[in-house]
């Protein structure tokens, strides 16, 4: 049987395990880590006998673009994201589109991130948005499992205002495991 995301053991209560596997199980660090695994990928037997298992997979969540022109200043943009199915994100990704001079002096700053109540980003100045670029390496954050109707809360605002006709446009995703 595989063993999806360490959440399943190899070998069901009472079963006989081959010689010297048990080893390992008895390790107290092996042991705590497969309490700290995914509960969500428990989810992978099927709810009634004789029917198919639900799959896990890896799957985008996103939010609603974060568009920036004169009239916005410097405010915060708010967007949300709702998952329809159970979620944990584990990397955030941006994509940052710049069309004239003051948008490209300019920085979204990510000033607020939300998980439910969870929150995610934990400085009162934020975080530079284009941490997490597409081409950004180690930038993975393990956010907290969620089930559905659980709401993903982003408030991006900008270091300075845009000028004229500038405009600036944020694509923000998550990345995460999730059920189907």
């Amino acid at each position: 049987m595989p063993n999806y995301l360490g959440a399943l053991r190899p070998f069901s209560v009472g079963a006989i395990q081959p010689r010297g596997y048990g080893l390992p199980y008895g390790n107290p660090r092996y042991a705590a880590a497969l309490q700290r695994s995914n509960m969500m990928a428990g989810l992978v037997f099927p709810d009634i006998p004789g029917t198919p298992g639900r799959d896990g997979a890896m799957l985008p969540a996103s939010f609603a673009p974060f568009s920036f022109a004169l009239a916005t200043g410097t405010s915060s943009i708010n967007q949300t994201a709702n998952p329809q199915t159970p979620f944990r994100g584990q990397r955030l990704s941006a994509v940052v589109v710049r069309n004239g001079t003051s948008a490209n002096t300019t920085a979204p700053l990510l000033t607020q991130f939300l998980v439910g109540q969870k929150p995610i980003v934990t400085t009162a100045t934020g975080v530079a948005l284009e941490t997490f670029n597409q081409n950004a390496y180690d930038t993975n954050l393990l956010m907290p499992p969620t089930t559905p109707g659980v709401i993903y809360s982003m408030n991006v605002n900008l270091t300075t205002a845009l000028t004229t006709t500038d405009t600036l446009l944020a694509l923000v995703s998550i990345i995460g495991s999730a059920l189907l």
